[in-house]
């Protein structure tokens, strides 16, 4: 079995293994942008909108003659409420259940994870954190066993 500095040094005199840092998304925006930029000031690049004075901008007036086709005030409470709920159940990463536990107790007690995350994130956190010591613990409690 080799080292890992043996490892190391076939990667660093291999052409095979070329190792490129990852790209940071800060650069690659820089870059995007730059180069939106670069096509609209060419003659034959992107074109701008058109400017439009001020006082030719007319504002729409907020109506809607179909009651069917407009959503309404319980409609749009409604959609919120709900994309808060399942992004904050899809956020919540509970342990992984022992195999004697069915389905029914999976289900409720992530539903009780997703409603203290709903009243209280901080307190979720607070669990992300104690779970991060304990494993610190753990990982420093049997370094170097096999």
């Amino acid at each position: 079995m080799r080292g890992r500095h043996e490892i190391w040094e076939r990667r660093l005199t291999s052409p095979i293994y070329i190792h490129l840092p990852p790209p940071r998304p800060r650069t690659t925006m820089i870059l995007i942008l730059a180069i939106l930029a670069a096509a609209r000031a060419s003659p034959h690049g992107l074109p701008s909108p058109p400017v439009i004075p001020r006082d030719q901008l007319q504002t729409p007036t907020p109506s809607c003659d179909d009651p069917d086709g407009c959503r309404s005030l319980v409609d749009i409470i409604r959609s919120c409420i709900l994309t808060i709920l399942l992004c904050t159940w899809v956020s919540i990463h509970p342990n992984i259940p022992s195999p004697d536990d069915r389905w029914p107790r999976i289900a409720w007690r992530r539903a009780g994870l997703t409603i203290l995350a709903l009243i209280a994130p901080e307190v979720v956190i607070g669990w992300a954190l104690r779970q991060r010591l304990a494993a610190a613990e753990l990982a420093e409690e049997h370094k170097g066993e096999p």
